[in-house]
């Protein structure tokens, strides 16, 4: 897959109000993948920080990570009955109702790929059980994500506001020229 046509909004500033609005198109979407297909989802982003979320070379780590994990859904046996894809200027989303699978096993795999150093380290998945309750990596038993440049969870590093927006990005696009260097970039 490629996606290409998000090239038009590449660095484009987003607002408060479009990232709530995309966060409730997102919800909203999760929602009824649940209700017409009964399913767990998985729904993937990138964390990206600041108001621009489409940076150079992250419609390739998205679908870097698409491919990750359809690879892994693959490899389990896991049939996806339906896949959404939303490329807006709020960022790249995809979402997948998967049948048969426990939303604890989907989860695992999930958190292994974000586990999985490299682009693993901006991939954001969710996964949604059939009854729409999100699972964390703390009902796994697993601890929480790291920050990006200290080893303090990121959770705390977001809220106290410990780097800066500059800082987290200038951190991601060196993620991203060292994943995508045969780009030139």
């Amino acid at each position: 897959m490629n996606t290409d046509s998000s090239q038009f909004i590449t660095g484009r500033e987003v607002t408060v109000p479009d990232m709530l609005n995309a966060r409730d198109r997102r919800h909203a979407i999760q929602q009824e993948l649940i209700r017409t297909h009964g399913a767990t989802v998985i729904s993937f982003t990138l964390n990206i920080p600041g108001p621009v979320k489409v940076l150079p070379l992250v419609p390739e780590a998205f679908d870097a990570g698409i491919a990750k994990i359809e690879d892994a859904l693959a490899d389990q046996g896991l049939p996806v009955v339906r896949r959404e894809q939303v490329i807006q200027a709020t960022g790249l989303e995809a979402m997948w109702a998967v049948e048969t699978a426990g939303a604890v096993r989907l989860k695992t795999l999930m958190a292994a790929i974000e586990d999985g150093g490299g682009l693993g380290r901006l991939f954001d998945i969710d996964v949604l059980d059939a009854g729409g309750k999100k699972l964390s990596r703390e009902d796994l038993g697993l601890p929480p994500r790291k920050c990006l440049l200290c080893e303090q969870p990121a959770h705390a590093c977001a809220r106290s506001r410990t780097h800066t927006v500059m800082e987290l990005t200038e951190q991601i696009e060196s993620i991203l020229r060292k994943e995508f260097s045969h780009h030139g970039i």
